[in-house]
């Protein structure tokens, strides 16, 4: 692919400072503190990426992936994607030719500066549409100790060929990620037992929601949240109860209905918080 051109590297290098600071080294030293000021949720980190840290690349869209245990690839959280145009792309198997999966399997940044044409080796994206003002997609794989446990993804407006030096700077982003996401999990099992009464309320009427089969669009619709939130919630109570997905947590559901004080659950008419579904 390349070295930037003079004008790229003359507007993005490294080198280029702040007060004597390098912009790398600047937004390094701004996301970690950001992190630790603040119990970002993982949508509210994308964000943050996307309008503060990784402006100077040009950066518009970012979003976040895990593996599962059951080898597939899940969305987790997102920035500046519009999720009803990937509906299909929520969780996809780990042996489908992508850059997320090259990116897990082969645990290497993945580059993609041809936007909105992808390249060849990634048939199964043809159909996928891109702005026509996005050039660059790079894919970071995140890692909990030597485990690749899941994936950063940034899209930018500019086309950015592989830089050494912008590798470094990305795979300190997802570290940073990486023992972020670590400690709220971390803290929240000390609070926690995975159990039912672990669950919020708001949680509880999502999982009713998940055992009447509808989707997390629907549940968003119905609940007056939005699909990103609905999306969080689903996945901390998969972590909660220690489930494998969503068919996990319908059978879950149906079989402690007592416990949540439920003696049946009729479609349309779940109730909206743990003390109506005691009664």
């Amino acid at each position: 692919m390349g070295n930037w051109s003079k004008p790229n590297l003359s507007r993005y290098s490294s080198s280029q400072s702040i007060g004597g600071i390098s912009v790398i080294n600047a937004g390094i030293a701004d996301f970690a503190a950001h992190l630790n000021n603040h119990d970002l949720s993982e949508d509210e980190i994308c964000e943050f990426l996307v309008t503060n840290i990784l402006t100077f690349l040009g950066v518009k869209t970012a979003w976040l992936s895990n593996l599962t245990s059951r080898e597939t690839v899940r969305a987790r959280a997102s920035f500046g994607v519009d999720q009803t145009l990937y509906s299909d792309w929520q969780e996809f198997p780990l042996d489908w030719k992508l850059p997320v999966t090259d990116a897990l399997v082969e645990k290497r940044i993945v580059w993609i500066n041809s936007l909105p044409e992808w390249p060849v080796e990634y048939p199964l994206l043809k159909d996928v549409k891109f702005s026509t003002e996005l050039r660059t997609q790079i894919v970071v794989p995140i890692f909990r100790l030597e485990n690749c446990v899941g994936c950063l993804g940034i899209v930018s407006e500019t086309s950015l060929s592989p830089d050494e030096e912008i590798d470094l700077f990305l795979q300190t982003i997802s570290h940073l990620i990486s023992l972020h996401i670590y400690r709220q999990s971390r803290d929240r099992k000390k609070l926690e037992s995975p159990n039912v009464t672990s669950l919020t309320d708001r949680q509880v009427q999502i999982l009713a929601h998940i055992a009447e089969k509808r989707t997390n669009l629907e549940i968003a619709d119905i609940m007056g949240y939005s699909e990103s939130t609905i999306r969080q919630e689903t996945i901390r109570i998969f972590e909660k109860l220690q489930l494998g997905g969503r068919n996990e947590a319908r059978k879950y559901f149906f079989e402690n209905k007592e416990r949540f004080g439920i003696s049946s659950v009729s479609k349309g008419e779940v109730p909206s918080s743990r003390e109506e579904f005691a009664h």
